[in-house]
């Protein structure tokens, strides 16, 4: 009989091991989607008092890389916003940790490329002088180096535009090629 209560006590131990191990990489995880959300929402923040305007939460979302569709993004706003009509970082980040952690929203490559650059412009160009700001600000930030690379794969037009509809598909393309 105490080989057997020694073998529960064995599993409990294990079972309780396993679920702190899933909390601490969880907490980890949180913690890095936490501080890769504030870098995005304090862009949109543009009085700093840490409140965003409800038409620019689908934008956070796209430039963190989610893509709701239009129905998740309203459900999304109405249980965030303040009565001022602004959603705190506070009240997003559960939300997006959630998603993020359910798998939700998530987009093909090609189309989350798109979704992005489409934050940024409204058109297949973006100014080149922006997209460096932009990869060297964001995120985890690109160095010279890395900007000169991209820079020498992509076209720059004479009045400073990138055709980012173009690299992408071509990059996609690549990409593929290469599985």
């Amino acid at each position: 009989m105490t080989d057997l209560t020694d073998l529960v006590d064995d599993l409990i131990i294990e079972e309780v091991e396993e679920e702190t191990n899933k909390e601490e990489i969880d907490s980890i995880v949180v913690e890095d989607i936490k501080r890769r959300l504030f870098d995005v929402f304090k862009m949109f923040d543009e009085d700093c008092d840490g409140l965003i305007e409800t038409e620019d939460v689908g934008h956070v979302l796209r430039s963190f890389g989610l893509n709701p569709s239009q129905t998740e993004l309203q459900l999304v706003i109405d249980q965030t916003a303040k009565k001022s009509g602004r959603v705190s970082f506070d009240d997003l980040l559960p939300r997006v940790v959630s998603a993020i952690q359910n798998d939700e929203w998530i987009d093909e490559t090609p189309q989350q490329i798109h979704a992005a650059f489409q934050v940024i412009t409204n058109n297949n160009y973006v100014q080149k002088d922006t997209l460096i700001q932009l990869l060297t600000s964001i995120g985890e930030p690109l160095s010279a180096q890395e900007i000169k690379q991209f820079l020498n794969h992509v076209s720059i037009r004479t009045n400073g535009d990138i055709d980012w509809v173009a690299y992408v598909k071509d990059t996609c393309e690549m990409i593929a090629s290469r599985d």
